[in-house]
C-alpha cells in the first residue's frame, strides 16, 4: 500500500510539471498573445493625398507595433502616408509584439489606389453662332473613373456626363462653360473653366461722312459696324464699288443726288446688312449763276416796289 501511495504521488507530480510546462511554452492556456489586432483607417489611399492608419490589439501588459506599406515602415501603432504614383493596390500590414512574452501576431488589409481628377480640361470649337447648337467634350485624369457635372449660367447640369451640347442665344457674345469632374469612388473634385466667344453683328451699321458732294472735290466715307469676331466690308456710290469700309469719291458732274450703300457682311456667320445714305450734289457753277439770279430778282422786286410808293397817291 505504502509503495502504491507513493507511486500514485510520482504521477500527480508529473503531471503538474507536465502542465506547467506546456503553459511556459505558449501552450493553448497561454493568454498573454496579442489578441484582435485589426488596422483603423480608409479602405483606399489618393495619388498626392496623405492619410492615416492606427493598428490596435488586446495586450497584456502591452504591445509594441510595427506597420509597413509600400516599403515605408513606421514605428508604433499610427502610420502616416501618401501614395506618390498611381498603382492596382498597395498592401498595409501592422504586426503586434506582446512586450512581455514576446508573442506576435501579424494583420494585412489591400488599399484600392486612386487618382485624381487631375489635367481637367474643356475641348470643343473656338467660336459659336447664335441659334447653332455645338458640342463640348470635358476629360479628366481619374482613377478609377470620374463623374462629371456641368456648369452654365450659374446653374449646375447633372446626366450629361462628359458631353454637353449648348445653343447660343441670339445676343449672345459669348457662353462660359465650367466642368466639375468628380472620382467616383473618394468624391475629390476638380474644375475647368472655359469662355468661347459667340458671332453677332453686323449691328448698329452706319455711313460716316458728309451729307453732300460738291462737282470736282474730292470727299471719303467711312463705314462701321459691331461684328464680332470682324466684318467685310463694300461701298458703292454712283456706280463705283470700293472693298473696305473706307471709300474715296469725286462726283465728275452735277445731278440731283446720289445713291451711297455701304453691305456689312460677318466674315464667320455669313450674315450681312446694308445702310443707304441719299447724298445732295452741289455744282459751283451752277451755285454761282442761282445766286446771281436771286440777286436780280431781289433787285427787281425792290425797284418794282419803289417805283409802286412814288406813283401811288
Amino acid at each position: 500500500m505504502k509503495d502504491t501511495h507513493t507511486l500514485l504521488n510520482l504521477l500527480l507530480l508529473l503531471v503538474y510539471l507536465a502542465g506547467s510546462a506546456v503553459t511556459t511554452d505558449g501552450g493553448k492556456d497561454s493568454t498573454d498573445d496579442p489578441l484582435e489586432l485589426t488596422i483603423v483607417g480608409p479602405d483606399f489611399v489618393t495619388v498626392g493625398v496623405p492619410c492615416s492608419f492606427d493598428c490596435a490589439a488586446q495586450c497584456s501588459p502591452s504591445c509594441s507595433y510595427r506597420m509597413s506599406i509600400d516599403g515605408q515602415i513606421g514605428q508604433g501603432n499610427e502610420l502616416f502616408f501618401t501614395a506618390r504614383q498611381w498603382e492596382e493596390s498597395l498592401n498595409l500590414t501592422c504586426t503586434a509584439r506582446n512586450d512581455d512574452s514576446g508573442r506576435s501576431s501579424t494583420v494585412s488589409k489591400i488599399l484600392q489606389v486612386l487618382a485624381g481628377p487631375t489635367n481637367v480640361s474643356i475641348t470643343g470649337p473656338d467660336l459659336m453662332t447664335p441659334g447653332a447648337p455645338k458640342s463640348f467634350q470635358c476629360y479628366a485624369d481619374c482613377h478609377p473613373s470620374c463623374n462629371y457635372t456641368w456648369g452654365i449660367k450659374g446653374r449646375w447640369l447633372g446626366g450629361q456626363g462628359n458631353e454637353i451640347t449648348v445653343t447660343p442665344e441670339e445676343l449672345a457674345t459669348s457662353v462660359t462653360l465650367n466642368c466639375k469632374a468628380i472620382n467616383s469612388v473618394s468624391g475629390l473634385y476638380d474644375m475647368a473653366t472655359r469662355t468661347i466667344p459667340v458671332t453677332y453683328g453686323p449691328l448698329e451699321l452706319t455711313i460716316v461722312g458728309p451729307d453732300f458732294v460738291t462737282v470736282g472735290v474730292p470727299c471719303s466715307f467711312d463705314c462701321a459696324a459691331q461684328c464680332s469676331p470682324s466684318c467685310s466690308y463694300r461701298m458703292s456710290i454712283d456706280g463705283q464699288i470700293g472693298q473696305g469700309n473706307e471709300l474715296f469719291f469725286t462726283a465728275r458732274q452735277w445731278e440731283e443726288s446720289l445713291n451711297l450703300t455701304c453691305t456689312a457682311r460677318n466674315d464667320d456667320s455669313g450674315r450681312s446688312s446694308t445702310v443707304s445714305k441719299i447724298l445732295q450734289v452741289l455744282d459751283d457753277e451752277k451755285s454761282m449763276a442761282t445766286q446771281a439770279e436771286q440777286t436780280i430778282d431781289l433787285l427787281l422786286f425792290t425797284f418794282t416796289l419803289s417805283l409802286y410808293t412814288v406813283i401811288s397817291p
